[in-house]
């Protein structure tokens, strides 16, 4: 995991665990196709945050959960989400992620697909062993929700008339619930009361919507490092982030024009996003952003007052600055 300003301590503290994570990750991918693990292997050990699985286990300690049982949801969170990742690049024909090629790129569509399919199964097959029923619901209504927003999402793309509210729901669900889930998980681990339950729930939430809106405006802003992807692939692939939104409500009818033909192009070039940006720029919509970002964490920490004083609930809102103050 690359580990960046304000995230050295959270790591440092459950160093041991995120150890027997990826002990945890390569037990768990049992399969006899050896194919499935190299294309799995190619994106899980690619250097990611690792944010969900750290969500989990600090959630999980927090609660005053003392075995090891967190481990496997961990490794479970983290490869629902690299199944997402897969099918993500190919529905977006991305050629790399992390600074490496992407799985389709490499293997082609069709492995993608279906590596990201066995992730899933894979899943919840663990899961059902885990015996844990609770923790069954909240993630099969979590990868529900997921593969809602991945569909809202395509059916937006390079659509110049998103409103604020389409975007709010596309990457609440296609980013935030299961960081919520994540938290949940713990929670349940833990087997704190419904107070407790929610406010983890809520807290993941508001982290994975600040999550995807700083995501959303670095990149604009970033040199491509912090993102793990290329700056500007979001207008590339004709998606409507927020920043955008936000300044087509106030730009020029030329401005507009500019920007609708750019969401549509087969090429953007760096002239065109230069250009778009100004835009942007011209209206705020960076500015917007980062305050709506800013917002939501205020509220996650602030959800964490009911919980006493530990390293962990420290390390939960040290991660949740993490999420704002990345570098662009």
């Amino acid at each position: 995991m690359r580990e960046g300003p304000g995230m050295e301590g959270v790591v440092r503290l459950i160093r041991g665990d995120l150890d027997k994570l990826e002990n945890s990750i390569e037990k768990l991918l049992t399969t006899r196709v050896t194919f499935i693990r190299d294309v799995v292997h190619h994106l899980v050990k690619s250097g990611g945050k690792r944010i969900r699985p750290i969500l989990v286990i600090l959630s999980s300690k927090l609660c005053g959960y003392e075995a090891d049982g967190h481990l496997p949801y961990a490794a479970i969170v983290e490869f629902i989400h690299t199944a997402t990742l897969l099918h993500d690049d190919v529905v977006d024909n991305a050629e790399t992620r992390r600074g490496t090629a992407t799985a389709n790129t490499v293997w082609g569509n069709e492995s993608s697909v279906l590596v990201g399919d066995f992730l899933f199964s894979k899943s919840f097959d663990l899961m059902v062993s885990g015996g844990n029923e609770e923790i069954l619901k909240v993630m099969s209504k979590a990868t529900t929700d997921l593969a809602e927003g991945e569909i809202l999402e395509l059916l937006k793309t390079s659509d110049a008339k998103t409103l604020e509210e389409e975007y709010f729901e596309v990457i609440g669900c296609k980013t935030a619930v299961l960081l919520s889930a994540a938290c949940e998980i713990g929670a349940l681990l833990g087997k704190v009361d419904d107070e407790k339950r929610k406010a983890l729930r809520d807290f993941g939430y508001h982290v994975g919507m600040a999550f995807q809106l700083t995501d959303d405006l670095l990149d604009y802003t970033s040199s491509g490092k912090t993102l793990g992807k290329d700056a500007g692939r979001d207008l590339k692939e004709g998606k409507v982030t927020l920043p955008l939104i936000h300044a087509l409500k106030s730009a020029t009818g030329k401005e507009k024009a500019f920007i609708e033909e750019g969401l549509t192009k087969k090429r953007v070039t760096g002239k065109d996003f230069r250009t778009i940006k100004g835009i942007i720029e011209k209206y705020e919509g960076l500015d917007y952003t980062a305050e709506l970002s800013r917002g939501h964490i205020s509220c996650a920490k602030e959800l964490l007052a009911i919980f006493p004083d530990s390293p962990y609930k420290s390390a939960l809102l040290d991660l949740a600055n993490h999420i704002v103050e990345r570098e662009t």
